[in-house]
């Protein structure tokens, strides 16, 4: 920090954006495992997250990030301390002006300058969070729901029985049809946005799906390690638990080709 923008700040502000607590960033997928709503609002260069239980409102974990200088780190900071454990109301009753006091070193002497724009920007992201917490909060039940059944279904003796049962009773026909529509619903999109799809070609011992990845997919290295495992996973977790996904090898086609010489098939 410069001496001009030190010398109107005080000793608690300057002390706290060398050496934030709070900083950083929670991520949906965290919130997700959790069962818990994440809110994550910004304005201007500050960005802060809080971890909601949708039970009872209370705030459980805080961190923001922002570009914006010592004013906005220590006014983010000091925030998201004093809002542990409190829930979103109180905690939205918290304004910029209240945490500009406590941030003064002599009651008398303002902590930053009286025209700093982050105080009206830090009141318009508390503002945002009391709006967008109601839609979160209601995604977050019902994502918890959902991943509540899925391990009902996949991690218990009597979940599996129910799945075991419902999956018997399909034809074959009826059970690629239900595969082919969860494709379509959560995997094609991703692959088709990076200029591959996939095939399926076959579903086996009831439960072994055969595949063949097409155009940027095939012959992809992410495609037999992260991309297979989310296919897999997406459909053990919301078609049937036991199934499996093999790719065809791409050098299957290869070696049923005639040779480029003439003759038979090439073998390897």
């Amino acid at each position: 920090m410069s001496e001009e923008v030190t010398s109107t700040l005080s000793l608690k502000v300057q002390d706290i954006a060398k050496s934030p607590k709070y900083r950083g960033a929670i991520f949906q997928i965290e919130a997700d495992e959790k069962g818990l709503a994440l809110v994550d609002v910004k304005e201007a260069s500050l960005k802060v997250y809080l971890m909601i239980d949708p039970d009872c409102d209370k705030i459980l974990e805080t961190r923001f990030f922002t570009y914006g200088g010592p004013v906005f780190t220590a006014l983010a900071d000091t925030f998201c301390k004093k809002i542990q454990m409190v829930t979103v109301d109180e905690a939205c009753k918290i304004t910029a002006e209240s945490i500009e006091e406590e941030l003064r070193d002599i009651p008398e002497v303002r902590a930053l300058p009286e025209n700093a724009a982050e105080i009206g920007q830090m009141n318009k992201l508390i503002a945002k969070v009391l709006e967008e917490y109601p839609e979160k909060k209601a995604t977050a039940i019902i994502i918890r729901e959902k991943m509540e059944r899925i391990k009902y279904r996949t991690q218990t003796a009597e979940g599996r029985a129910e799945a075991d049962a419902e999956w018997n009773a399909l034809t074959k026909v009826q059970k690629i049809e239900k595969i082919e529509e969860w494709l379509h619903k959560s995997v094609r999109g991703t692959l088709q946005g990076d200029g591959g799809d996939l095939e399926i070609l076959d579903l086996t011992d009831d439960n072994h799906l055969k595949i063949r990845f097409q155009g940027a997919c095939a012959g992809c290295g992410s495609a037999m390690g992260g991309t297979l495992f989310y296919i897999e996973d997406e459909l053990q977790n919301n078609v049937y638990y036991n199934l499996v996904v093999d790719p065809e090898d791409p050098l299957d086609n290869i070696n049923q080709e005639p040779s480029v010489f003439g003759g038979e098939p090439s073998e390897t």
